[in-house]
């Protein structure tokens, strides 16, 4: 990858998820329920949180709010976040995952962490109460560590979304 483009990689990458989760959320009827969030979430930490966009996905649209008035949705792509952090219990995946926690707690809202290692399949990660908040079934969930839950993304994105 040429120098510098691991911003347009990351933002591709959103842009990506924010089309396969309006899909998910109103069944396959609209792509643009959610967009990346002014200044990837980063308006936010300007406003000093007095702002309803926070993390990389915010609703542009009324069926959107299911998901970010609840979630906090951060989203990385990188070329090596480490997956086996899980079972080291140290690592990049880890401190990321550290991290929007503490911004997900900052808005009073469950972290999401939805990412992709180069060659690998997207991992949608969250913990168990926006688990259960989205009514994913415990079978559908390849590794929980501590209060981290992953699945893969194309497994979330054809279960049916229950939430009205």
């Amino acid at each position: 990858m040429r120098k510098g483009g691991g911003k347009g990689k990351g933002s591709s990458f959103e842009r990506e998820i924010c089309v396969a989760l309006s899909k998910w959320i109103t069944h396959g009827e609209k792509i643009d329920c959610l967009w990346r969030s002014a200044m990837s979430g980063g308006r936010a930490t300007v406003a000093k949180g007095k702002v309803r966009q926070v993390g990389d996905i915010t609703a542009v649209a009324p069926e959107g709010h299911i998901l970010t008035d609840f979630l906090y949705i951060e989203c990385k792509h990188l070329k090596d976040i480490s997956f086996d952090s899980l079972i080291k219990q140290n690592g990049p995946l880890l401190v990321i995952w550290q991290k929007t926690i503490v911004e997900a707690e900052k808005y009073n809202k469950h972290p999401i962490l939805i990412f992709r290692q180069n060659h690998f399949p997207t991992v949608f990660c969250a913990g168990i109460a926006a688990i259960e908040y989205l009514q994913i079934p415990k079978g559908e969930i390849l590794i929980q560590s501590g209060g981290l839950c992953a699945l893969r993304f194309d497994r979330l994105i054809k279960i049916p979304f229950a939430l009205k």
